[in-house]
Formats: structure tokens, C-alpha cells, sequence
């Protein structure tokens, strides 16, 4: 006889999987991914323009606001649609952005292009696109040209 020993009755094994951590890993993951992605989230807002509207009898009398458009030379200089044949430097960039801001405060409607060459540098062309948008001028948009099919 074993008279300090209790004898127990033996336990049923449990075949079953514990999901708690599982769940609490999901949950914690899911927090971190809610957390993060507005932060990784990066985007340049573009006022497309908008495809011409069918000309009615009151379309007729309302003159179309003629766009303003900057020009990146493949050498890196700047030129403009109301003056093509002044060339702007890099140290006239500030001036250029003030013209464009003045103008777009006095025309809330007018839309604004920049165009650059395909040999111009890519630096110069966001360059000025991130600073008119930094100063407030809403309606920016980079022109391309549809590719020639062959």
C-alpha cells in the first residue's frame, strides 16, 4: 500500500487549439497597421482639368479663362506663356512664384501648367510644382503630350 501518495484520477487530454494569442497578435498587428498607414500614405494632389463642356447659348457669352503656363527648359531655365521670350535663372524662381500666387489671388479660376522638356531636369519641374502648391496656388497641373504611335 502507498500511503503518502494520493492517487488522482487521470485527465482527459484536450485536443484543442488556444486561439487567445492568435487573436491578441491580430488585434495588436491590426492596431499598428491603422496607426501607420495615413503616415506612410504620400500623394501629389492634381487639379486635372476638366473636359470642355457642350457650348449652349450661355456657354457662348462667357469668354474662356486662357491658362498660364510655365515653361522648364531642358537647360533648366523658366519661361512663361505671357512672356516667352524673357528667360528666368534660378535666382528669379521667387519672383516667378510670387507672380504665379499674385495671379491666382486675383483669378481664383485660372488654371496653372507647367510643361518640361524631356532633357530638363526632373528636380526643377516638381521643384516649382511643390512650391506653387506650398504657396497656395490650387489650380497646378503638369502638362504631357500623348506618345506618337508607330
Amino acid at each position: 500500500m502507498r500511503q503518502g501518495f494520493r492517487t488522482q484520477p487521470k485527465k482527459k487530454l484536450m485536443a484543442e487549439i488556444n486561439v487567445v494569442p492568435y487573436i491578441d497578435v491580430t488585434l495588436i498587428l491590426l492596431i499598428i497597421f491603422m496607426i501607420t498607414a495615413p503616415i506612410v500614405q504620400q500623394a501629389v494632389t492634381v487639379d486635372l482639368p476638366q473636359t470642355p463642356r457642350i457650348k449652349t447659348e450661355k456657354a457662348t457669352k462667357v469668354k474662356p479663362i486662357e491658362p498660364f503656363v510655365i515653361s522648364v527648359t531642358a537647360e533648366g531655365f523658366y519661361k512663361t506663356s505671357q512672356a516667352p521670350d524673357v528667360v528666368l535663372g534660378q535666382k528669379d524662381l521667387g519672383n516667378l512664384v510670387a507672380e504665379v500666387v499674385a495671379r491666382s489671388q486675383l483669378k481664383p479660376q485660372q488654371p496653372f501648367y507647367i510643361q518640361g522638356d524631356r532633357q530638363a531636369p526632373y528636380g526643377k519641374v516638381v521643384n516649382l510644382f511643390v512650391l506653387l502648391k506650398a504657396n497656395g496656388v490650387a489650380k497646378v497641373s503638369l502638362m504631357t503630350e500623348p506618345e506618337e504611335k508607330n
